[in-house]
């Protein structure tokens, strides 16, 4: 019962819930480097209910178990596929920005390409209008997706 009070006062204070993915290819580093800010209040409460803690208090743990448990979340509900085939995306660590939290991945010696797709089911289990954006940037041209629970990937073509 508390948990329900808890989050009815949650979304009250904070009546939608976004994510946003900003994902950068450099051709000359051959680096796609992705970065996710996800609002804590919601990460929380989609973390309490993905490890089945219902306490968790992200504020309270160090970094280190912090983004061992972003790792493992972001791992399993983010990945990126080019010709069919998952890239091995890297977490690099988070960083704490006032009402939110930016994560950081990235894969290397990515060779060129032309299309990319994404899933991205983060926080789409906990909120039901739950928006995951994703922003591409490759060449200097900016692409986007809306992702939602009746969209959760999606695909980006830079074909001429």
């Amino acid at each position: 019962m508390l948990l329900w009070i808890v989050l009815a006062k949650l979304y009250l204070l904070h009546p939608f819930h976004v994510s946003i993915c900003d994902v950068t290819y450099d051709s000359n580093d051959k680096h796609l480097k992705i970065s996710v800010r996800l609002f804590a209040d919601d990460l929380e409460i989609g973390l309490s209910s993905y490890t089945n803690t219902p306490n968790l208090n992200l504020s309270e743990l160090d970094s280190t178990k912090l983004n061992i448990l972003l790792k493992k979340y972001l791992l399993e509900n983010l990945h990126f596929t080019i010709n069919k085939k998952k890239l091995p995306i890297h977490y690099l660590g988070s960083q704490k920005e006032d009402n939110g939290i930016w994560c950081f991945l990235e894969y290397e010696n990515l060779s060129p390409f032309n299309e990319i797709s994404v899933f991205n089911n983060l926080l789409i289990d906990f909120f039901d209008d739950q928006e995951n954006l994703v922003h591409f940037r490759k060449n200097k041209t900016v692409k986007s997706l809306r992702l939602n629970q009746e969209n959760i990937a999606g695909s980006i073509n830079w074909n001429p």
